[in-house]
């Protein structure tokens, strides 16, 4: 949060902060262990909001006692606990005291300009509460914390060229130029971290700050890409009236069906992986249940239009019958009669909703990344939530498992070298494949082994075939 240095030494002298600070670090430590005991947790926010009612009868009441700087921190810091924790209304109540005492201190950009410590803690907590709630940013625009990294060029070109192409209903672009902008900007960041010398920290004094700017601006423009794509599906709902036709439409063109625009999925797959591999923030917390349920409902479009969510099908191939209800299995005529093999060539299958081939999987990656980025979320499933958005991570599984088999992604290797085409945080993403893999690596061996006999039943058949003829 502060590139500047440390704030710890500075939240020790104010016992509000200190106490929500303490309160903070036990709700992460919470998250990552899976402990459901928030004594902890409690206790420090009882006593920082106990601190701030304190120092509100003496605080802000005239030009003589504004609003202290410690005071500030603290608050932003209770927003920060109340969306991590998915209490949405305390955070909610908390934003509004946070804004009362900005506007009273002179506004973010105008009364805080002296710390941008202070600034960065305000704005996180606006974004804190914003991306946990859906709901727009707070505090206007700070310039000051705004510069971006160089720009690489990784997908922009490769996007237009796709978009290019002829393109069908099965097929994934990205129209919004300025996703595809901002993912440039969080590659430029990835790839700043990865190459970033953490034995020489004053050596890297400047690189510091450009990457803490680059995320404050990205977050800033990612928040509100969200708002818009929200009110555009809310008008959708509201006002959306089939289309009577045309007595002209019989002297037009065929309309051709359009491709699946995946823009949607990038912003909310990008802003995920902000908060879950840059910002650090538990895979397993409460606050990226929003994130995660807005990237799923961005997802609909292409996972139907895919058919990833629907029962693996039975194919026929020649002589036998593949069923990828339980991969690598092949019933076919052997030499014996009926056998079943455990064997299923997965070049063979003829994928009857594989988009044609392209000379660039970039859009096609897209996909892949954003259903790898949303099975790292581990947030445990809310037994008030609805059926369809209850269980996060298996529905991003399932939907990844299946995309991995139609595009024959059947190894890990193959499957590291696709998400590396796109984002990649080394050590964050290593873990967490792993992790993935574990769960769906199984699934997706295009055989299992049972030495020799395999292809030579397969030989036999074939053999047996030929003789008939």
């Amino acid at each position: 949060m502060n590139p500047e240095g440390t704030w710890v030494q500075a939240l020790q002298l104010d016992k509000a902060a200190t106490h929500a600070f303490i309160a903070m670090i036990a709700a992460m430590h919470n998250s990552l262990a899976m402990w459901a005991d928030t004594s902890t947790i409690d206790f420090h926010r009882f006593q920082a909001v106990k601190s701030i009612n304190e120092r509100l009868n003496l605080e802000g009441k005239d030009d003589s006692k504004p609003i202290s700087d410690g005071l500030v921190v603290a608050v932003s810091l209770l927003v920060n606990i109340e969306a991590f924790i998915g209490s949405l209304a305390a955070a909610a109540a908390h934003m509004s005291g946070l804004k009362r005492m900005v506007d009273l201190r002179g506004g973010i950009v105008e009364g805080f300009q002296h710390s941008t410590i202070l600034q960065r803690s305000i704005s996180w907590a606006d974004y804190s509460y914003a991306t946990a709630a859906l709901k727009p940013v707070v505090f206007p625009f700070i310039p000051q914390l705004a510069s971006s990294l160089a720009l690489h060029d990784r997908f922009t070109s490769r996007s237009m060229l796709a978009n290019m192409e002829p393109l069908g209903f099965k097929d994934l672009t990205v129209q919004n130029r300025e996703a595809v902008e901002l993912f440039e900007l969080l590659y430029s960041i990835t790839e700043c971290i990865n190459n970033f010398d953490y034995a020489s920290l004053e050596s890297t004094y400047g690189q510091r700050i450009q990457v803490s700017d680059s995320i404050y601006m990205i977050e800033w423009r990612l928040c509100h890409l969200e708002e818009i794509s929200r009110s555009r599906q809310s008008w959708k709902r509201a006002g959306s009236v089939p289309l009577l036709p045309s007595m002209e439409e019989g002297e037009r063109s065929p309309r051709y069906p359009s491709p699946t625009d995946l823009s949607d999925v990038l912003i909310y797959a990008a802003h995920l992986f902000l908060h879950l591999a840059i910002r650090g923030q538990p895979p397993s917390a409460q606050r990226h249940r929003a994130l995660a349920e807005a990237l799923m409902s961005a997802l609909c479009d292409p996972i139907l239009t895919l058919d990833l969510l629907s029962q693996p099908k039975v194919y026929e191939v020649s002589g036998s019958q593949v069923s990828r209800d339980n991969p690598g299995q092949v019933t076919g005529q052997g030499a014996t009669g009926n056998v079943v093999t455990p064997y299923a060539q997965t070049s063979e299958i003829s994928h009857a909703n594989m988009p044609r081939p392209s000379g660039d999987d970039l859009h096609a990656n897209i996909l892949l990344w954003a259903l790898f980025v949303g099975s790292c979320v581990r947030v445990p499933v809310s037994l008030d939530s609805s059926v369809l958005l209850g269980n996060h991570h298996e529905f991003f599984i399932n939907a990844l498992r299946n995309y991995c088999r139609m595009r024959n992604i059947i190894d890990k290797d193959t499957l590291t070298e696709k998400l590396k085409d796109i984002m990649w945080l080394d050590s964050w993403c290593e873990h967490q494949l792993t992790l993935v893999w574990n769960e769906i690596g199984d699934d997706l061996r295009p055989w299992v082994t049972a030495g020799e006999q395999v292809n030579a039943t397969m030989a036999a058949g074939r053999n047996q075939r030929e003789q008939s003829q």
